[in-house]
């Protein structure tokens, strides 16, 4: 008997060879990505002092379970539109319900989560833009911010080491210089409501070498 049948008998020529290869990475690249660990990037300065815009992260999916995909019908390791010529990556022929797979562990206080950004209804939820942000709060906690602290049932959270805020700083309306606000790491913000008055990102200590700067 022949226990070779389900070999094939032909030469594979080098072209179909890379060809089975490269199908074979896209499937298994896409296996991990969906449902084992992915990268993804920081696309807010939120965390700038901990995590800096456009670092790459490895982030596991097994730890809290992975989410099946809801729109199968997407183009394989692009988010939300096509790389170079644009448009959207993915077809919403097929909709597929939430659904997630059960997890090692359950969410905690403080841990850096990946989700999707759910004012974008826009968008299929898992096409929705991902966000990085850490954790302060789970079902029931109770969160409220005052002036500024923030408290978690009650009791204040210590502020991390070079925390940032929204400060109003007004000025004489000649506006700032972009290297001086660079030296102090202030890399964020824009136009207040008023004429000569900005919303800047920054950290306290940035705060106190800035003239009429309030929180």
């Amino acid at each position: 008997m022949n226990w070779k049948f389900w070999k094939s008998s032909g030469h594979k020529s080098k072209t179909r060879e890379w060809i089975d290869a490269l199908v074979f990475a896209v499937i298994a690249a896409t296996i991990i990505r969906t449902f084992l660990i992915e990268a993804f990037t920081i696309p807010t300065p939120s965390m700038e002092k901990s995590l800096l815009v456009g670092d790459f992260l490895f982030v596991s999916k097994v730890n809290y379970g992975a989410r099946t995909p809801m729109t199968p019908l997407s183009f394989p390791f692009a988010h939300q539109d096509l790389p170079i010529i644009g448009g959207k990556s993915y077809s919403e022929a097929i909709k597929l319900p939430y659904y997630r797979l059960p997890g090692f562990s359950k969410i905690k206080n403080d841990d850096i989560v990946v989700f999707n950004y759910p004012m974008e209804d826009d968008r299929p939820v898992d096409k929705q833009t991902h966000y990085i942000k850490r954790c302060i709060g789970i079902p029931g906690d109770t969160i409220s911010v005052i002036n500024g602290a923030v408290k978690l049932n009650s009791k204040q959270i210590a502020l991390p080491e070079k925390g940032q805020f929204i400060y109003d700083v007004s000025t004489n309306g000649t506006g700032f210089n972009q290297r001086n606000l660079e030296k102090l790491n202030i890399t964020e913000g824009g136009p207040g409501m008023a004429e000569g008055d900005y919303r800047l990102f920054m950290t306290g200590e940035a705060a106190q070498k800035l003239p009429n700067c309030r929180m």
